[in-house]
């Protein structure tokens, strides 16, 4: 319908929409008529429009934008890395063709564990018919169908049954070659390599990949975590004059925290695998919500016991050991309803529960932590001093 339509009034339309539909368009036009849409708007809109389509996608429309629009755009964006990937081959080569978005695994790992990543693309895995292979120095080494994959024993690594011919073209091949290549093999899909064979357009963070790829991959996430700690810090200054009268509390601090994020972590390791596997369905979360409070419960005692008896032998105080016992306890009981909870939501929110669980979890027993151990110090301050 917005084909058969004026050029002002395709504009005008698409100035009422909400980027995301506006993105959701964009898949299904030709990218000159997608920059004849966005070339008048201004490069905040257009970066929002953008990061929300596919990273090829937003390269093939930045390409016919006016120079000064598409740097004003990519420094609005905050996907780029990707897409600035991308631009810097031309149009009319495979790598200005190619898309980012296809399995790839390397050849040292088991079917099961390439299986794992399939299943964390999610529905977007129902249309791949095959994962391409790569060694440690990500240099193409063959392709592997899924339904072999599938079939596979459970011990076979991916190097003994993958298939080791795969045609493959350089990033600066004119589109004309690759189809030609593509109609004379028969082929789907067409691998693009660098010069020395490693496959292009990786988007993860490699250990020796380019550092800027790190920094926009990790700095996120330590940014929200240091803002997490930050907030368990303004937890223990609400118990500054406690923690005065009774040092020996801060003693015992990092013992609540540190047990509480590992057990949360263990938790959210267990679950976000189970995830992958198919082992949690939707329907099965109270369910294993109630399972994660036993354990926490079971766990927390034990653990709560001991912690509780080494402190009363340090420091010669019950209550101290009362006080510390029980918010382990509690603490675990939180680990494991946080560790279970949190990706069930994130993942009934469309979120990737992988990604960001761990960081949430770890916010969730730290300040529940604290908050626990300090506020029973505080109440029972008068036998521990």
């Amino acid at each position: 319908m917005l084909n058969g339509l004026s050029g002002e009034l395709q504009r005008s339309l698409l100035a009422e929409m909400e980027p995301a539909t506006v993105a959701s368009l964009l898949e299904f036009l030709e990218p000159e008529e997608s920059a004849s849409l966005l070339r008048d708007r201004e490069a905040t809109h257009v970066a929002q429009v953008l990061d929300l389509t596919a990273p090829d996608v937003a390269a093939d429309v930045l390409h016919l934008l006016p120079a000064k629009q598409q740097l004003e755009t990519l420094r609005e964006m905050t996907e780029s890395g990707e897409v600035e990937d991308l631009l810097q081959y031309r149009d009319d080569t495979a790598g200005g063709l190619m898309t980012l978005e296809f399995p790839v695994v390397t050849e040292n790992i088991t079917t099961p564990n390439a299986l794992d990543q399939l299943r964390l693309l999610g529905p977007d895995a129902e249309s791949i018919s095959s994962v391409l292979v790569v060694n440690a120095d990500r240099q193409l080494v063959g392709s592997l169908s899924v339904t072999r994959l599938a079939l596979a024993r459970p011990n076979a690594m991916i190097r003994d049954i993958m298939g080791t011919h795969v045609h493959s073209v350089i990033a600066d091949t004119d589109q004309e070659e690759c189809a030609r290549v593509m109609q004379r093999y028969n082929l789907g899909r067409l691998p693009v390599v660098d010069q020395e064979g490693r496959l292009t357009g990786v988007g993860e963070e490699r250990v020796m990949g380019p550092i800027r790829s790190s920094l926009r991959s990790r700095l996120p996430r330590l940014s929200i975590n240091l803002a997490t700690a930050f907030l368990a810090a303004l937890m223990v200054s609400l118990f500054e004059d406690t923690i005065v009268k009774v040092v020996a509390l801060a003693v015992f601090l990092p013992v609540v925290a540190s047990q509480g994020g590992i057990g949360g972590t263990q938790t959210v390791t267990l679950v976000v695998r189970s995830m992958a596997l198919g082992d949690v369905p939707r329907r099965q979360g109270l369910r294993l919500l109630r399972r994660e409070l036993v354990l926490g419960l079971a766990h927390g005692l034990v653990l709560g016991v001991m912690v509780g008896l080494v402190a009363f032998a340090w420091k010669g105080n019950a209550t101290l050991g009362l006080v510390l016992g029980v918010a382990m306890w509690a603490n675990m009981l939180v680990a494991g309803l946080a560790g279970a909870g949190v990706p069930l939501l994130l993942r009934r929110l469309h979120m990737d529960p992988a990604v960001s669980s761990a960081v949430f979890v770890t916010t969730f027993t730290d300040v529940i932590g604290f908050v626990l151990f300090l506020g029973l110090a505080a109440a029972l301050v008068e036998f521990l001093v």
